[in-house]
């Protein structure tokens, strides 16, 4: 799975603690792409694509862009852990 560079550094290593493979956009060096650039990344990688950045869903809604999966969660008002918890459950 892909985090693109909203994702918190500390929810990208809750879930590699609960076993998940996960690249970040800091990892990958690709902080500053655009979204549809981070997009394109994350399906030439085939990966998931995890954010908080509800602009994604409507780059992707009906509009016949390519993507391997996108994950986006509301960050509003919660704490890290459970955003961890919310999306390994959701993989499950």
């Amino acid at each position: 799975m892909y985090c693109d560079e909203s994702i918190w550094i500390p929810v990208a290593e809750g879930l590699r603690r609960r076993g998940w493979t996960i690249h970040t956009a800091r990892d990958e060096e690709t902080l500053g792409d655009s979204d549809r650039e981070q997009l394109r990344y994350a399906v030439e990688k085939d990966w998931l694509l995890l954010t908080f950045d509800d602009d994604f869903l409507s780059l992707v809604e009906g509009r016949g862009v390519e993507h391997r999966g996108l994950l986006y969660v509301r960050q509003a008002g919660r704490q890290i852990g459970d955003i961890v918890k919310v999306v390994d459950e959701h993989l499950q």
